[in-house]
C-alpha cells in the first residue's frame, strides 16, 4: 500500500511540474566528462640535441678505445659503406650496425644513454639510433 501511495505522489508531482531529485537530474545539462585516456605517444621520440665538450669527447674516446668495434670493409654487409664519408647530419649506411656506449660512460654522462656509436675511418661517430644520423663525430685518437 505504501508503495502505491509513494508512486501516486511521484506521478502527481511530475504531472504538476514539481521537480523531484530524480526529474531534476534528468533535466540538468550534461556535465563535462574528464578524459582519462592518455594522449598518444610518438613512435619516434625526439632525442635531445647532443653538445659534447672536448673533455667529454676525450672521455668517450677513452671509453670506446678498448672496444674492438672498428668497422672493417671486408664483410659483405659493410663493403657498400666503403665509400661513405661520415659527416654530422648524415645517415649511416644500412650495412653498418652501431654499438651501445659502454655502461660506465653512460653512468658518468647520462645524456649519452639514448645514443649509439661507430668507429669508422679513424673517427668516433655518435649516432641517433632512431634516425641513424650522426649527431657528433671526432677523431678516434687525440690530435696532437
Amino acid at each position: 500500500m505504501r508503495h502505491l501511495l509513494h508512486r501516486a505522489v511521484l506521478t502527481a508531482a511530475v504531472a504538476a511540474g514539481i521537480a523531484t531529485p530524480l526529474t531534476a537530474a534528468a533535466q540538468s545539462p550534461p556535465r563535462a566528462v574528464e578524459q582519462t585516456i592518455p594522449p598518444p605517444l610518438s613512435q619516434n621520440p625526439a632525442v635531445p640535441p647532443l653538445h659534447l665538450s672536448d673533455a667529454q669527447r676525450a672521455k668517450v674516446r677513452q671509453a670506446v678505445s678498448a672496444e674492438r668495434t672498428e668497422v672493417t670493409f671486408t664483410l659483405k654487409k659493410t663493403k657498400p659503406a666503403k665509400d661513405f664519408e661520415p659527416a654530422v647530419g648524415a645517415a649511416i649506411p644500412k650495412g653498418l650496425a652501431p654499438h651501445p656506449l659502454p655502461q660506465p660512460l653512460i653512468y658518468e654522462m647520462p645524456a649519452l644513454k639514448r645514443y649509439t656509436y661507430l668507429k669508422l675511418k679513424q673517427q668516433v661517430l655518435i649516432v641517433n639510433p632512431m634516425t641513424r644520423k650522426i649527431v657528433d663525430m671526432f677523431p678516434e685518437t687525440p690530435s696532437g
